[in-house]
C-alpha cells in the first residue's frame, strides 16, 4: 500500500519550498506519460530514515496505524509543514487515509492530499489538497468521453474540498502541444468554484516527453487564466528535481 516514507521539500505547487512528510502510496488508475512513478517491489516499504542521505531502509509494507505513527515521528523535524499523502493515487486507499488522518490531526499535524481528483465520492477534509487536472495530451490515446468524464470528476473534486473547508489548489501540467485556450477554460471552471489557486507546470523532461513549452507560452497561458483568476495563479517547476531531493 506504501511504497515511501521521506522527508523533503515540496518541489511544486502552492507550497513550494515548504518541509513536508511524504507518504507515498502505490497504484494509479491512469497512465499519464510524464508520470514519475517508479514501484520495484510491491511488498516493501522504503524509508529515508536521515532525510537527504539517500539512503533508504526497508520494510514490510507499512500500513498499521503505530508503525506508520513511529515513523513520521521520528521524521518530524522543527520545520514541518505538513503530512502529504502522495502517489500513485493516494484515494485507492481512501478509509485507511481518512484513519491515518483522523489519528495526525489528534497529534497536531497538518495533511495535504496530493490526488489526481478521478474519486470525487472518496474525498474527506484535508488541512491542504492539490488536484491534478489532466489534459488530454497526457496520455496516449485517451478517447474524449473518457476524458471528460475525468474532468468533471476533477472539478468536483475541488469543489467538495473547497466547500469542506480545504485550502485546495489546482495544479495543470503544460506540454508543448498544450492549446493555452484549454488552460483558460479551466481557469474560469475553476472561478466557477471560488477562490481556488491554479499552479501551471512546465513539464519535466524525460524519455516519452518530445516538447516542452516555450517560456512565452506559459506566460500567455498565465494572462489568458489570470482573466478569471486574476492573479490567483503561478508557474512553478518541480524545484525538487533540479536540486537533486525526493
Amino acid at each position: 500500500m506504501i511504497s515511501e516514507i521521506f522527508s523533503s521539500i515540496m518541489g511544486e505547487g502552492k507550497f513550494i519550498g515548504r518541509r513536508y512528510i511524504f507518504v507515498r502510496f502505490k497504484g494509479c488508475p491512469l497512465n499519464c506519460i510524464y508520470c514519475d512513478e517508479h514501484v520495484k517491489d510491491n511488498l516493501i516499504c522504503r524509508v529515508e530514515e536521515i532525510p537527504g542521505s539517500g539512503e533508504f531502509k526497508e520494510y514490510d509494507d507499512i500500513n498499521d496505524n503505530d508503525k506508520l505513527i513511529d515513523v513520521i515521528n521520528k521524521l518530524k523535524t522543527p520545520d514541518l509543514f505538513a503530512i502529504s499523502f502522495t502517489g500513485g493515487e493516494p484515494l485507492l486507499y481512501a478509509d485507511k487515509i481518512k484513519e491515518y488522518s483522523k489519528i495526525l490531526h489528534n497529534l497536531g499535524y497538518k495533511t495535504h492530499l496530493e490526488s489526481n481528483g478521478m474519486y470525487p465520492d472518496r474525498i474527506t477534509f484535508f488541512d491542504y489538497a492539490s488536484i491534478d487536472i489532466k489534459l488530454l495530451e497526457h496520455f496516449v490515446n485517451m478517447d474524449i468521453e473518457t476524458y471528460t468524464k475525468l474532468y468533471k470528476n476533477e472539478l468536483k473534486s475541488i469543489k467538495k474540498l473547497y466547500d469542506l473547508g480545504s485550502d485546495v489548489y489546482a495544479k495543470v501540467v503544460i506540454m508543448g502541444n498544450t492549446n493555452p485556450k484549454v488552460v483558460e477554460n479551466i481557469a474560469k471552471d475553476l472561478s466557477d468554484i471560488g477562490d481556488i489557486m491554479l499552479c501551471i507546470q512546465p513539464v519535466s523532461s524525460c524519455l516519452n516527453i518530445k516538447t516542452t513549452p516555450t517560456n512565452k507560452k506559459l506566460l500567455d497561458i498565465m494572462e489568458l487564466c489570470g482573466a478569471h483568476l486574476k492573479d490567483n495563479v503561478i508557474c512553478t517547476s518541480q524545484m525538487h528535481k533540479y536540486l537533486g531531493m525526493l
